[in-house]
């Protein structure tokens, strides 16, 4: 019997690119709308690739799990497949040489995506999005990863509220300029959180926290951050107020 075909439609290079950047890269992809045919095991696989535009392209893959009405799951074991890569590479836009605008501080840290699973992926796609926050109230810490970054912003606040989360996690979630403006308030503000100096650092360089709450927090940053902020090329009244903050402990 010949290993079962998929197919994966994506309407514009930049739909490819972020699906590549977010699950194949990572060594898996959930295709979305798939289906098995009926008794078919898990094993090998082709999967072709079709981008708008481009000729598709067709590799080998493993199937790790199919979720009904929604799609099927598949891994690359030894990492994305060259044919994937190059077309990523030749899909990518150069960068833009326009007027320059706004972006992060150059020191900013983002946090690294969680490592990729492709059955959390199929699981967190099946759910609803009061199954979501259900999870994010009570899951595990590789549930509470993914649903950080969920595109949902509301889920955020709700992972915050897992008694489970260490202080580890929420450090990494500070320093996510994808975070919720919510759940970065509710960082900056919580009683134990928003005292502690690696947290208010964190928040202090991710450029999506807001500017009133940066500035509250920015006495609690070590003075040592203060000053690699006041060096920096981040919003003005930021960089003024720790600009001043340096100069009065001279």
């Amino acid at each position: 019997m010949s290993a079962p075909r998929l197919v994966a439609e994506f309407a514009s290079a930049e739909d490819f690119l972020g699906g590549y950047e977010r699950e194949m890269s990572k060594g898996g992809l959930l295709v979305r709308g798939a289906a098995l045919p009926p008794g078919a095991a898990l094993g090998p696989c082709v999967l072709a690739v079709s981008v708008a535009g481009q000729a598709p392209v067709e590799v080998q893959a493993q199937l790790a799990a199919a979720v009904p009405g929604v799609g099927v799951a598949v891994m690359f074991p030894a990492g994305p497949p060259a044919p994937l890569v190059a077309l990523a590479e030749r899909l990518r836009a150069p960068p833009a040489q326009g007027p320059a605008e706004e972006e992060p501080e150059p020191d900013a840290e983002e946090p690294p995506s969680p490592a990729h699973n492709p059955l959390m992926s199929a699981r967190l796609a099946a759910m609803t999005v009061t199954e979501k926050m259900q999870l994010a109230l009570s899951g595990d810490r590789e549930a509470r990863a993914y649903l950080l970054r969920d595109t949902n912003k509301a889920l955020h606040v709700y992972v915050l509220r897992n008694p489970r989360l260490g202080l580890d996690e929420v450090i990494y979630a500070a320093k996510m300029s994808s975070l919720s403006p919510d759940a970065l308030k509710l960082i900056a503000e919580h009683r134990e959180w928003g005292v502690n100096s690696t947290v208010c650092t964190a928040l202090a360089r991710n450029p999506r926290t807001p500017v009133p709450l940066v500035l509250k927090l920015l006495p609690r940053v070590p003075l040592q951050e203060v000053r690699v902020i006041a060096k920096g090329q981040g919003r003005a009244p930021i960089v003024q107020a720790a600009r001043k903050l340096v100069l009065n402990e001279h």
